[in-house]
């Protein structure tokens, strides 16, 4: 509700002031949860020193990197990491899940 306006234009006010906790409560959690049922792999996150980028852990490995430049917009990019933990690919948004099931499938086969 809150990406696409509608808790604003009735007159909602968000769950918290913390924006971390935001993020966390509604993007991350989800986005986690999901990745979980869909492949079947314990899949966490990590907070990383600013409050809108994040790390996606599989198996404790960091496999991709999550920010939000500006969290009043709404958008999420991602940019995926190689085996050593380094940005193996662009910076894109994040539009749903399967891109990032499908990437978790090849690198770490159950």
């Amino acid at each position: 509700m809150w990406q696409t306006g509608l808790a604003q234009a009735m007159r909602l006010s968000p769950p918290s002031n913390d924006i971390r906790k935001i993020i966390e409560t509604r993007l991350l959690e989800p986005v986690v949860r999901e990745l979980g049922r869909k492949t079947g792999q314990d899949i966490r996150y990590r907070v990383l020193s600013r409050d809108t980028c994040f790390h996606l852990l599989c198996k404790g490995r960091e496999f991709a990197f999550i920010s939000l430049p500006n969290p009043s917009t709404g958008r999420v990019f991602i940019q995926y990491l190689n085996e050593n933990a380094r940005r193996a690919s662009p910076l894109r948004e994040l539009r749903n899940t399967d891109e990032i099931s499908s990437f978790l499938q090849e690198r770490f086969p159950i």
